[in-house]
């Protein structure tokens, strides 16, 4: 018996280099993401989307400034798509007995403008809290495996996290991405 097939390629579409190498490396981060809300089978064929979705787009590598977040934001658009829903769309499919809230333009505006600010307080954190804060939230390292990647202790992982949590929320209700 052969080793199992590449999830990260097809006959069809093989994935450029730099792509192949953003499979790689984040495609198990992907994975997890996905087996939380799918069966792994199901997956597996989200993480292949993810990329091949980047790749159809024809993505400049040089121009991403957070691949991670990057890879995040559109395997989250494909799992909303896989289960029947856009995540831009203001009014989401709703059960019929679930009570919902209204949008209005007004309140769609401000939910855009406080993404907006979180996404510039990311930029602007301090690299090794960025780095911290991204492979805590996004990665769902611990805060050893953290500190052992990042050759620094545990009490020092949370401290960053905790910043970052900090500076993010405080941009998320108005206040400037570097105030603190």
């Amino acid at each position: 018996m052969g080793a199992p097939p590449d999830p990260f390629r097809t006959e069809a579409a093989p994935l450029s280099g730099e792509i192949q190498r953003w499979a790689q490396q984040y495609g198990p981060a992907l994975r997890r993401y996905f087996q939380k809300k799918v069966s792994a089978v199901e997956a597996e064929d989200l993480v292949q989307n993810v990329f091949l979705n980047i790749q159809a787009r024809g993505e400049d590598a040089g121009a991403i400034d957070n691949i991670e977040g990057y890879l995040f934001r559109t395997a989250a658009n494909v799992l909303a798509r896989r289960m029947g829903r856009d995540l831009w769309d203001p009014y989401p499919l709703i059960e019929l007995n679930e009570p919902r809230d209204e949008l209005s333009p007004e309140r769609t505006l401000i939910a855009r403008q406080r993404l907006e600010r979180v996404v510039e307080a990311m930029k602007a954190l301090p690299p090794r809290t960025r780095q911290a804060f991204i492979l805590h939230r996004f990665e769902e390292m611990t805060y050893v495996a953290i500190a052992r990647q990042m050759g620094i202790t545990t009490i020092s992982v949370g401290k960053l996290i905790k910043r970052a949590v900090r500076k993010l929320s405080d941009a998320a209700e108005g206040g400037a991405p570097w105030a603190r």
